[in-house]
């Protein structure tokens, strides 16, 4: 047993002396600095439910649902589709046209533009209507994330499988069969 360790132990310590010798990695810019400005890489984006929740704090407020929406455009990533919906609504355009008027959505501003539908059309934008679509919205994407979930651990099934048996026998089965090979061959 101890002739595999010797072996074993100098490929680990030849492996360690690999990575410490290599040249580190640049560090990504702006990370852990809050959101990133110009420059500064991708931000992520706010989810739907929390557009809708400040949409409902600033109807709350008094503020138009135009102006809302314009209002959340300031710093945000996709800050070029809220400014055309908001101008697009300051201008009288009818919600659909205003959104349409934006292009393609991303999958979270979609939600947000659906969330806001019917206050929008229906000429009255309750904040607690909002409230409860924007909990609706949370949770439709909490399911969609546990959708995702689950697929990724059916599709993780056949690699882990593959890898780890192979090493199961390689540091469990092996050096059993080692050991007692001495033993079978006297």
């Amino acid at each position: 047993m101890s002739a595999l360790a010797a072996p074993a132990a100098g490929a680990l310590l030849l492996a360690a002396a690999a990575v410490a010798l290599l040249p580190p990695r640049p560090r990504l810019r702006g990370l852990g600095r809050g959101t990133g400005g110009p420059g500064r890489g991708p931000q992520p984006h706010v989810s739907a439910g929390v557009l809708v929740e400040l949409t409902a704090a600033m109807l709350d407020a008094g503020l138009p649902l135009a102006e809302a929406v314009d209002v959340l455009a300031g710093g945000r990533a996709d800050r070029v589709a809220l400014r055309a919906v908001g101008a697009g609504l300051r201008l009288g355009l009818p919600w659909e046209t205003a959104w349409a008027a934006a292009g393609e959505l991303p999958p979270h501003l979609e939600d947000y533009r659906r969330a806001l539908a019917f206050a929008a059309t229906s000429g009255a934008p309750s904040a607690r209507g909002l409230r409860a679509q924007g909990a609706q919205v949370r949770r439709a994407a909490y399911r969609r994330a546990e959708r995702a979930a689950e697929t990724l651990a059916v599709r993780l099934v056949l690699p882990l499988g593959l890898c780890s048996l192979p090493a199961f026998v390689c540091w469990g089965v092996l050096p059993v069969l080692l050991g007692l090979l001495p033993e079978v061959l006297r």
